[in-house]
């Protein structure tokens, strides 16, 4: 038996004999792989085709299997991606298209416990025109430290959310000096859209005596300034600040007003809002939302 399936394997153009080459494949097929020689094997440390000796290798077929379902899931990703940001642009373009109507915003903070405490989240209610239909919740995120120890001069967050719990437009304050008479360290008030792409933003520019912001786009052109009282203090119920543009024209105002007496709480710094011509683009709407909050910030609100 040995002496049969023992016999080398042919080399080049020599074949073995006829006689030993039927017995050769009858003991293959009838005992499999078993019944070939150890000697026929690989030795160690020598490299063999990888369709020969082994097994688990990966044929090319499921290599290209493998591929074409890689590139499925990278395009259904692609496509749930694509389907979100346009979700979330037709979201903005319905925020966007409301306040391109509105001529006037109405902006209450909502009143929050008494006696002490810490409470980081402050949430104000933007309504329009006749303060009857709301358009958004403003959520105020801040720190304990910042809100305890800088007051109206904290970092803070601002997020809108409309009537369906969806975010419309982002705020960010960095940390800023208060009252500060020099020119490097204004207050400022970025501008984001829902995906985090600048819109623009609002800065504060040095003044001697009056109070002067300018509103710039994402390239930092300059829109509309806005002008402010010599000096204005926070303890006056009613202010104004005129919206100018570039030319001159004025074509606005931020307010502060006092709402009435509140048996609760004298909420007279809490009430405030923006008014502006229709015709003014909805993206310089959105810059000057964000102004009316700093300046609610520098100039309306109680230390």
């Amino acid at each position: 038996m040995s002496a049969v399936t023992n016999q080398p394997l042919p080399i080049g153009q020599l074949e073995r004999e006829k006689h030993i080459e039927m017995i050769f494949r009858t003991f293959q097929s009838s005992c499999g792989p078993s019944c070939i020689s150890r000697a026929h094997l690989p030795k160690p440390g020598v490299s063999l085709e990888p369709h020969e000796y082994r097994p688990n290798v990966e044929l090319p077929g499921l290599n290209a299997g493998n591929k074409r379902k890689e590139y499925l899931q990278q395009k259904a990703h692609e496509m749930m991606s694509r389907a979100q940001r346009e979700e979330q642009d037709f979201r903005d373009a319905d925020f966007l298209s409301e306040l391109e109507m509105v001529s006037q915003v109405h902006i209450t903070a909502r009143p929050q416990l008494q006696g002490p405490q810490c409470v980081s989240q402050k949430i104000y209610s933007i309504a329009a025109e006749d303060r009857r239909k709301q358009m958004c919740a403003a959520v105020e995120e801040s720190s304990c430290v910042c809100l305890q120890c800088c007051g109206p001069a904290r970092a803070c967050f601002i997020r809108g959310y409309d009537c369906q719990g969806r975010q419309v437009f982002y705020f960010e304050r960095p940390l800023r000096v208060d009252a500060c008479c020099l020119g490097c360290c204004l207050m400022e008030m970025r501008v984001y859209a829902p995906q985090k792409h600048l819109i623009g933003k609002v800065c504060q520019r040095w003044s001697m005596f009056t109070p002067l912001l300018e509103v710039c786009d994402a390239d930092g052109a300059s829109t509309v300034r806005i002008h402010g009282s010599c000096c204005p203090c926070r303890c006056v119920s009613d202010q104004q600040f005129q919206i100018v543009s570039n030319m001159g024209e004025r074509i606005g105002t931020i307010w502060k007003k006092w709402s009435g007496f509140n048996d609760e709480c004298n909420m007279d710094h809490e009430y405030f809002g923006l008014k502006v011509p229709p015709c003014v683009h909805p993206h310089t709407k959105l810059l000057l939302l964000a102004a009316t909050f700093l300046l609610n910030h520098m100039y309306f609100e109680m230390s």
